[in-house]
């Protein structure tokens, strides 16, 4: 299983974003790689990119299952726009271009 699976959703479509091996592993919109462009955009980001993230904001790595037990949802605009939440109701991690709030 993929750490952020099930987790990760297109921010313009709300849909799920599925996994794909290429690059290295990315999440991108399933509506956009099921039914193309007029229905969204080719929202994507790498997996390792997430794992950079939630593991800095811990101060350590974490196991696909800690990262599982610990996000509640990830909301993914573009690959520098995007929001981490969490199960316990910390702050978000928010990506909005060069700026991050951790």
């Amino acid at each position: 299983m993929n750490s952020f699976s099930k987790l990760c959703k297109c921010k313009k479509c709300n849909k799920t974003m599925k996994f794909k091996k290429e690059s290295g592993g990315l999440y991108c919109c399933s509506t956009y790689d099921n039914y193309g462009k007029s229905h969204c955009d080719r929202v994507i980001v790498k997996e390792e990119f997430l794992k950079s993230l939630v593991c800095r904001r811990f101060e350590k790595e974490l196991s696909d299952e800690e990262i599982r037990e610990v996000i509640d949802h990830i909301l993914v605009e573009d690959y520098l726009l995007l929001e981490i939440y969490f199960k316990n109701n910390e702050k978000p991690i928010l990506l909005q271009g060069k700026f991050i709030q951790f």
